[in-house]
């Protein structure tokens, strides 16, 4: 019994190097670029630079790029639409917030692995 969770917790702590970071960030952070009706979401990187938003009350994720929600319509991940949680843009009617910093920040995390 020892050994088995001696190599389990051995194989959790594997992983843990493999797996890049999530990050929460908050509006406080980015001010009046903020794009989200939350106040704080967490942003992660998964395998081949597919980035999500996640909501950190709920654990729903959103796709923040065009690799992500490929990943949604093929059924590899289950994510709701990134329209749910977007601010409109105030001085741009009829649009939403720009989601470009949110994926540069999302990248770095990328690059952390």
């Amino acid at each position: 019994m020892k050994r088995l969770f001696l190599l389990l917790s051995l194989f959790c702590l594997a992983f843990q190097g493999i797996a890049a970071p999530i990050e929460t960030v908050s509006k406080l952070q980015f001010g009046d670029k903020w794009a989200f009706t939350r106040e704080e979401v967490m942003l992660d990187c998964r395998a081949n630079k597919a980035l999500f938003v996640i909501n950190p009350s709920t654990l729903v994720q959103y796709p923040l790029n065009d690799i992500a929600t490929e990943m949604v319509r093929e059924g590899k991940v289950n994510a709701k639409s990134l329209d749910i949680i977007l601010l409109d843009d105030s001085n741009n009617p009829d649009q939403k917030m720009s989601i470009e910093p949110f994926q540069r920040a999302a990248l770095t995390l990328c690059d952390r692995k």
